[in-house]
């Protein structure tokens, strides 16, 4: 029997669905309207967009949402999102915003030389090998890890939006920036390559020497595109600001100094913040780690601990009621209404077409339909105790895409979306009880390594 597509058959199917009444309606509405428009369930859109929540942070502080604008930077505004009420308080400010251009021009920067890491030590590799290839695909992208924004804070610290801000054209809109570094850093692969095909193994000041050239030049274009940040991480910068009783003060501290004292980012290796993810693919109770993932040369790996949805369901209530946000990351944009800011998997009748998804979260992740594409931070969530006092039935987030997008930039999110498309969550150690600490202190087991291309090393941005 041919496997070809039978135009008698294309005919037959054709005047098949001719007669069938819920077929013409759906291709009549379909040709006319938007199907997000068009499918959208508005009464499940009703009983979804609920903005009562019964564990909130201290104050229900819900500051001015940010925008992180044409850029993949959604990471770095989570991350730094999630510490800011730690320096209004602490400085008694109105509100606050820490530098995301501050991270932002490290984090490239680090990238490229870690880039240039990969592509030395993947010499013995064929370079149309697909580890070679997956490499030279975005060297320097905007997105990034929680990991990553660690890495790149334990190294440079923290900075108020003040003193170094989204005025430059590239942080805000980094689609050239990003073209012209591939292109640069695709070239020096092959320089490198080529240098170490023709160089023996005690020539390794060569690849250095061309090493440090090569940072020199990408240092070069960042500074063109976005300006050198002003103050060196263990430099003691002023910021002047006015608290919220409008009383004008001065700050005098350096970047590392300001991320654990003002930010309170514990940054000793003990004390770290940890990442948790859902991925039913894999043991639950396991370390998963994305080989050759990061961004500093000797900064800490990308690693998860795999749990169950419950577990992390119940981590972010606790994290709450201790209050504190949760930076997560989800597969967005689906099933998230961007005009009213709801995010439901049945938000859209798409059975009202025939149209009947069957693949559960475990096999969306096996064939590449379901990943990690955005962070964002939950700041409450609602508990119906007449079902669980432990898990919410919807929780507040908190984007970074302006206050256009959603209500007010904030968002509903229900249980059953957290479950099916939240992958991620950050909490501090001290937060997990203590079978789930013991893994990241001393775990029982191996981590399981998965493959630089795997869905769970998807940069959110």
């Amino acid at each position: 029997m041919s496997s070809s597509v039978n135009i008698t058959s294309l005919k037959s199917w054709n005047k098949e669905f001719q007669t069938d009444l819920s077929y013409s309606l759906a291709s009549t509405v379909l040709k006319n309207y938007n199907a997000d428009d068009a499918l959208l369930d508005k009464s499940r859109l009703l009983s979804q967009d609920n903005r009562v929540f019964n564990v909130t942070l201290p104050g229900d502080n819900t500051t001015p949402v940010t925008n992180q604008k044409a850029s993949g930077r959604c990471w770095l505004f989570a991350a730094t999102n999630q510490l800011r009420p730690n320096v209004v308080k602490k400085l008694n400010l109105k509100d606050f915003e820490l530098s995301q251009a501050y991270l932002f021009f490290y984090d490239k920067l680090e990238k490229a030389n870690y880039f240039l890491e990969q592509i030395v030590s993947t010499k013995d590799e064929e370079v149309e090998s697909r580890l070679v290839q997956y490499l030279l695909t975005s060297p320097t992208e905007d997105g990034g890890q929680y990991s990553m924004f660690l890495n790149i804070v334990k190294k440079y610290g923290l900075l108020p939006k003040d003193l170094y801000n989204d005025t430059a054209y590239s942080t805000t809109a980094s689609r050239k920036l990003n073209a012209l570094l591939t292109t640069k850093l695709r070239e020096f692969a092959q320089q490198l390559r080529d240098a170490m095909d023709s160089s023996s193994s005690e020539d390794t000041h060569i690849i250095d020497e061309m090493r440090s050239k090569m940072q020199k030049e990408i240092f070069k274009m960042m500074t063109m595109f976005m300006g050198f940040p002003p103050v060196a991480p263990n430099e003691t910068f002023k910021w002047e600001y006015q608290d919220k009783d409008k009383k004008a003060k001065v700050l005098e501290t350096t970047p590392l100094q300001f991320a654990e004292e003002y930010c309170g980012l514990k940054l000793s290796q003990n004390q770290l913040p940890v990442s948790l993810i859902n991925d039913p693919r894999h043991e639950y109770g396991r370390l998963i780690k994305i080989d050759r993932l990061g961004n500093v040369i000797g900064g800490d790996d990308v690693l998860y601990l795999n749990v169950d949805n419950d577990t992390l369901s119940k981590l972010v209530v606790n994290r709450l009621k201790s209050g504190k946000a949760v930076f997560f990351g989800s597969h967005t944009p689906k099933y998230m209404d961007k005009k009213t800011g709801v995010m439901d998997v049945q938000l859209w009748n798409y059975k009202a077409i025939g149209y009947d998804l069957k693949q559960d979260k475990q096999n969306r992740i096996k064939y590449n339909e379901s990943l990690m594409t955005h962070a964002m931070l939950i700041n409450a969530c609602h508990l119906d105790e007449s079902i669980s006092q432990d898990i919410p039935v919807r929780y507040r987030v908190e984007n970074s895409w302006g206050k256009d997008s959603g209500k007010d930039g904030y968002y509903v999110m229900t249980q059953e979306y957290f479950e099916e498309y939240c992958f991620q969550i950050v909490v501090d150690l001290e937060d997990l009880p203590e079978e789930l600490a013991k893994n990241f202190v001393s775990p029982a087991k191996s981590a399981i390594v998965l493959p630089l291309w795997d869905p769970m090393g998807a940069l959110a941005d």
